[in-house]
């Protein structure tokens, strides 16, 4: 058992974390929860409301259309399973990153915990259903992209518990955060599409999700996320040398810097007004 004093990802005294990577993480934390509180807001003003009010139908006006065939019952529900079990998981496991919550409530980091990576092994078990039945609008490309994505949340799910249930506090705290990077992805994955737009006028993007930009997208919305993660353990391991703090630090500066612009042009002309229609 790792004493409390210590951080369960490296077993170092917390003091012994280089200060410019435990603010920028912590600035760059606080900027995506308060953009997932956003993403949620959205999702439940639109898939969550229009699935339970028979509108089901309109999820295919959204980001990616095709998502609802009334001919495909299994496909529609594997999705509606992961939008619903999504939005849970998107909630409370950036609750699972906060050690004071660790440390001073443990019953209730063990208990949302649970829920978490039940949600995103459900999460990723419901996409996988709906490629498997249905297949993505984007053809092969997307199919292998997406459900590559499906098969690592899956696969980080099962590690957080199993390495939680055996006390490798180590290689829990590292999955948790493998899969924390895994599941904040698909709200990436608006955000990317976003930035680009506003970048590029949507340059090499097709309303078939198969363009060279689309393609590109269907790997990395995640892959990118994991390489932040890791990023961020190669940091903590050890006693880093000042080249791996500052090349951490700078990664985690321009991505925190990046997401508070994107999101606040996503907030204000796309996810605030659902949220306010619904609302209003």
């Amino acid at each position: 058992m790792i004493p409390s004093h210590l951080d369960p990802t490296t077993g170092m005294s917390l003091g012994q974390a280089p200060r410019a990577v435990r603010w920028t993480s912590t600035a760059l934390l606080a900027v995506v929860w308060v953009s997932i509180a956003a993403f949620g807001a959205s999702i439940l003003a639109t898939y969550l409301h229009q699935g339970l009010t028979g509108q089901g139908q309109r999820w295919n006006d959204g980001v990616l259309p095709g998502l609802f065939d009334p001919d495909r019952l299994m496909a529609t529900l594997g999705i509606g399973l992961h939008f619903a079990t999504g939005g849970v998981l998107m909630l409370l496991i950036p609750l699972q990153l906060i050690g004071s919550l660790r440390r001073r409530y443990p019953a209730v980091h063990r208990w949302s915990g649970r829920v978490s990576v039940s949600a995103a092994l459900l999460a990723g078990i419901g996409g996988l259903a709906f490629i498997l039945v249905k297949g993505t609008i984007g053809g092969t490309p997307m199919d292998i992209g997406f459900a590559l994505y499906g098969a690592l949340i899956v696969l980080a799910s099962i590690n957080t518990f199993r390495h939680a249930r055996a006390r490798r506090w180590l290689q829990h705290r590292a999955w948790a955060i493998r899969l924390f990077a895994l599941a904040i992805a698909s709200w990436l994955y608006r955000v990317e599409y976003a930035g680009w737009s506003i970048a590029t006028d949507g340059a090499g993007r097709t309303e078939t999700f198969d363009g060279p930009f689309d393609v590109f997208m269907a790997f990395f919305f995640y892959t990118g996320a994991l390489v932040v993660a890791e990023a961020y353990l190669r940091s903590r391991g050890g006693r880093p040398g000042t080249l791996a703090v500052v090349l951490s630090t700078a990664t985690l500066v321009v991505s925190t810097l990046v997401l508070a612009v994107l999101n606040y042009f996503l907030v204000r002309y796309s996810w605030g007004p659902g949220i306010v229609a619904l609302f209003g």
